[in-house]
């Protein structure tokens, strides 16, 4: 018995023309999705904590920048005393979300070096700070708010939770945001 090796054929028009509505669909799906983006990148850009801050936190001022595409930017003093001894800082840099109309979450990382230049280790930070109704402060005071350090080989060292409220007020020109009563640069002390 004979077997036909006859197999039905694909014209090359109609090749073509699936695989043009195959790219068709492709187009669509990417351009809802870039849509889809596109809003949402418009939506952080309007949300109140979108600035620049002089944030106030347990060891000391921390000028911050949430930007309007979700990154965050957070300068920290040179120096830290914690867990591992005195260390030398980074800055911080992480990226933020919304949460509601005036809240947000974010996780920045800064690193840490000894006298030597040698990497010790990393700190996260998670900050789930609210804008006030006028957008011109915002306090953090949630317990799921604060650092985990860990050492250089990405052990967790220590994650301390309950710690004071962080509280932030905006900067702006001749106006760097420390709170009433904090000394600032080129400001006389007794």
């Amino acid at each position: 018995m004979a077997t036909s090796n006859t197999r039905p054929s694909v014209s090359r028009r109609t090749a073509l023309a699936g695989l043009g509505t195959g790219g068709l669909g492709l187009a669509l799906a990417a351009g809802s999705r870039g849509a889809a983006a596109q809003d949402t990148a418009s939506e952080m850009a309007k949300h109140p904590i979108v600035g620049v801050w002089m944030a106030t936190t347990r060891t000391g001022p921390a000028p911050s920048i949430f930007s309007p595409d979700g990154t965050v930017t957070i300068a920290r003093p040179v120096t830290q005393a914690g867990p591992q001894g005195v260390v030398f800082v980074s800055s911080e840099v992480g990226t933020w979300e919304p949460t509601s109309a005036r809240g947000v979450h974010f996780t920045s990382v800064h690193l840490q070096s000894d006298a030597n230049g040698t990497y010790t280790g990393s700190v996260t930070i998670d900050g789930h700070p609210t804008v006030s109704e006028d957008g011109q402060t915002f306090v953090d005071d949630s317990p799921d708010s604060g650092p985990t350090i860990r050492d250089a080989a990405g052990n967790v060292v220590a994650a301390p939770r309950g710690q004071p409220p962080v509280t932030g007020i905006r900067m702006g020109v001749g106006s760097p945001g420390f709170p009433a009563g904090t000394p600032t640069a080129g400001t006389p002390t007794a």
